[in-house]
């Protein structure tokens, strides 16, 4: 696969990856859509990216899997993102029309690769699902009405996602994911007055749990008090902080 890096992505990951996320270019059905929608990713002043990007004839890959794409508020720091040729005003015919399918079955096993690699069930995942923190597929449209972060509505809502998630499962054959929960590592308890990733990471987790936390990688006392209320809800310690046992449980426990 061919690289051509995007000028705006952030080095590394500070979350497991969860989501698979499909979007649509806005692009005009050339051959070469891959090629020019990497190259606009190359030099765009916009901080805006994707991993890959994907025509009907080849995939050309932005940034890489360990690193972060600027591709959709919200589901950036957890997601991998696929650009296909194509707007979301098309039809049906128009995502499985001559251009489109092989395009489709590129797509198909790009994701295969990555549910494989990345350990991802292959679903498509509603809203609620998308923000109780469940791994799978969805598009940015999803992550928009979740997150409210952007407005965009691609892939629109012809994506022939009956036709897609098959294709996915017939490259992996049988071996389609998993729901194990992988839990960041632990590296040290976040209290008032702690920042960066580690705090950004819980912020993000709580937040996708339902808990109305402001995702800054700065730990106040409107965290604190979270934490504590948390820990109450879950029978560990309440002292207002995360501990390990916390941090564990912020992935691990059930979802009420």
């Amino acid at each position: 696969m061919r690289m051509m890096q995007a000028r705006h992505f952030h080095r590394g990951r500070i979350a497991p990856i969860r989501l698979l996320v499909v979007h649509d270019m806005e692009w005009p059905e050339t051959v070469t859509a891959a090629e020019d929608c990497a190259r606009m990713f190359a030099t765009m002043g916009r901080p805006a990216s994707a991993h890959v990007n994907i025509d009907t004839n080849t995939i050309v890959r932005s940034v890489k899997d360990t690193d972060t794409a600027f591709a959709a508020p919200g589901a950036n720091a957890d997601g991998l993102h696929a650009e296909f040729a194509g707007r979301a005003r098309q039809n049906r015919a128009q995502w499985l029309d001559a251009y489109s399918k092989p395009m489709l079955e590129l797509g198909a096993g790009q994701f295969a690769d990555w549910a494989r690699r990345w350990r991802i069930p292959v679903r498509r995942l509603t809203a609620v699902q998308v923000k109780a923190g469940w791994k799978g597929i969805t598009d940015h449209a999803t992550i928009s009405a979740v997150y409210r972060r952007s407005d965009h509505g691609d892939p629109g809502k012809a994506f022939p996602w009956d036709v897609f998630i098959p294709m996915i499962e017939e490259r992996l054959g049988g071996d389609a994911g998993d729901d194990e929960v992988v839990v960041p590592p632990f590296t040290g308890v976040l209290k008032a007055g702690s920042a960066g990733d580690a705090v950004r990471v819980w912020q993000r987790r709580m937040r996708a749990r339902g808990w109305g936390v402001k995702v800054d990688g700065r730990f106040d006392q409107a965290d604190a008090a979270v934490a504590r209320k948390f820990a109450l809800e879950k029978g560990l310690p309440a002292a207002g902080r995360v501990d390990e046992a916390v941090w564990r449980a912020a992935w691990t426990a059930p979802i009420t």
